[in-house]
């Protein structure tokens, strides 16, 4: 059964479940056959079947999308922009397609609709691209005197939890050591 239709595929396209080796077993076993329709109500029933599942269905795919709109709803922020803004853009890496990094600040020019912004993609306001909001974060200039920290640390070692010391890590490719590992 599909959860969101509360229908099995079978049932919808066919509106009556699927006659399967165990319904058959059961039936030589029980002695019991199905009654004989003649064409006429077997096509009838078929088409009063098939209007009440696909009613049903669609009752409970508006169920599932409201469900699925609301627990969306219940999780989200409303996020704005205003036309000047500098906004960061999440765009794909070009040494790998399948990391993404927050590049820019760019200047959004337009709002085309409350989920989707114009962006100028150069500091100098030639291109523009459009872009969902849920791709962009509101770029928030350092104040004078702000510095940014950043916290390192040297790993001499790693052990996993039972105490055995772990090998090397492949990092960009290559194997890389941390001292006290080799």
């Amino acid at each position: 059964m599909q959860s969101s239709l509360g229908h099995s595929p079978f049932e919808m396209l066919f509106g009556r479940q699927p006659h399967t080796l165990l319904d058959m077993l059961a039936e030589q076993w029980e002695d019991t056959e199905e009654e004989v329709k003649d064409l006429l109500t077997y096509t009838r029933d078929l088409r009063e079947n098939l209007n009440t599942v696909w009613e049903e269905a669609h009752t409970a795919l508006r169920a599932a999308q409201q469900k699925q709109k609301q627990s969306y709803d219940t999780h989200s922020a409303v996020r704005t922009l205003a036309v000047g803004d500098k906004a960061l853009v999440l765009l794909p890496s070009t040494d790998n397609k399948l990391l993404a990094r927050w590049q820019g600040p760019f200047e959004v020019t337009a709002q085309i609709n409350p989920t989707t912004y114009k962006l100028s993609m150069s500091q100098n306001g030639g291109r523009e691209q459009i872009y969902h909001i849920n791709l962009l974060k509101k770029w928030i200039e350092p104040t004078d005197g702000q510095t940014i920290h950043y916290v390192t640390a040297e790993v001499s070692s790693v052990h996993n939890s039972r105490g055995t010391q772990l090998p090397p890590l492949l990092i960009g490719g290559r194997s890389k050591s941390p001292e006290g590992m080799d």
